[in-house]
């Protein structure tokens, strides 16, 4: 084979190596903002804050500028665009507080039956435009104004680690009721994907006082939730943890957003008390993760 050929090999080589190396690259960006999917559980007032992810290209000309939703104008939002970095993308967050005046608050025996539901908001971008996107399922229950007595629950500690597990642990005041467990989320309790255990049992002395457990001691304890036969009258001085434990395997859901919120009801004297704690799911997903989150955008868009 003659040196002509040798040269005209090289160059092809060369050539389909960069024609490789720039198909490659295109097929790991995303070439516009794409939000996670969500589904979330919030509720008015009280500073209450959930999260908003989104992904961008390291190389984007236009990025996330702020986000809009309808019926709350004065939305108060901080925003973290780097808040985890990959290869090629980083993985923004904004925490969204609603503030909702406190006045439009209402009393628990008014409580609206279903909460607002949000699937799509307004996202504003650093070049001007603006466009309605879709990011799952937001419920946004009304503020829950108490009128009169203290809460029957003193809520003492609480804890979370690294593994999605946490727990909220509280004293009973007063004699109550435990009459509901509900969620516009149950369905990922029904699946397996979250865990809710209950834990109510005579009060050990002092134990309000003690210091939260370690990590390593944060763990699921008591019965599932849907086990607990209801209504079941608690006494006075008597202890109720709830602990929860995500179980979200597969990049599917590690991709997605999950703030669970249990509202938990009591009833006092023909009074009914609502108790919500919230439950989030950490996201953090893995390279592997966040490259086939890309590549599946690439192809819906």
């Amino acid at each position: 084979m003659s040196k002509k050929w040798y040269y005209i090999i090289a160059i092809l080589f060369v050539t389909c190596s960069w024609i490789g190396n720039v198909w490659y690259y295109e097929a790991n960006q995303l070439s516009r903002t794409a939000f996670l999917e969500h589904h979330v559980e919030t509720r008015e007032g009280d500073g209450q804050l959930f999260d908003l992810y989104y992904v961008e290209d390291k190389r984007a000309d236009v990025t996330l500028r702020s986000i809009g939703i309808e019926g709350y104008p004065d939305l108060i939002v901080t925003s973290q665009p780097h808040y985890a970095e990959y290869q090629r993308q980083y993985l923004g967050k904004m925490m969204v507080n609603l503030n909702k005046p406190s006045i439009q608050k209402e009393p628990a025996e008014e409580l609206s039956a279903e909460p607002v539901l949000v699937q799509e908001i307004t996202a504003n971008y650093t070049d001007g435009t603006s466009e309605q996107v879709d990011i799952g399922e937001i419920y946004i229950w009304p503020a829950v104004y108490q009128q009169g007595a203290q809460d029957p629950i003193s809520w003492t500690s609480s804890g979370s680690s690294s593994d999605n597990t946490g727990y909220t642990s509280g004293v009973v005041a007063r004699p109550v009721e435990l009459t509901a467990f509900a969620s516009k989320l149950m369905d990922i309790v029904e699946a397996g994907d979250l865990q809710i255990n209950a834990d109510i049992s005579g009060q050990v002395p002092g134990r309000s006082h003690q210091t939260p457990p370690s990590e390593a001691q944060i763990e699921l304890s008591g019965d599932p939730i849907k086990k607990i036969a209801l209504p079941l009258k608690i006494n006075q001085g008597s202890s109720i943890r709830i602990s929860h434990k995500f179980n979200m395997h597969g990049s599917l859901k590690s991709m997605k957003v999950y703030q669970f919120m249990l509202r938990t009801t009591f009833v006092e004297d023909g009074r009914r008390w609502y108790e919500d704690t919230i439950i989030p799911y950490q996201v953090w997903p893995m390279d592997k993760e966040m490259t086939e989150f890309v590549r599946k955008g690439r192809k819906g868009s």
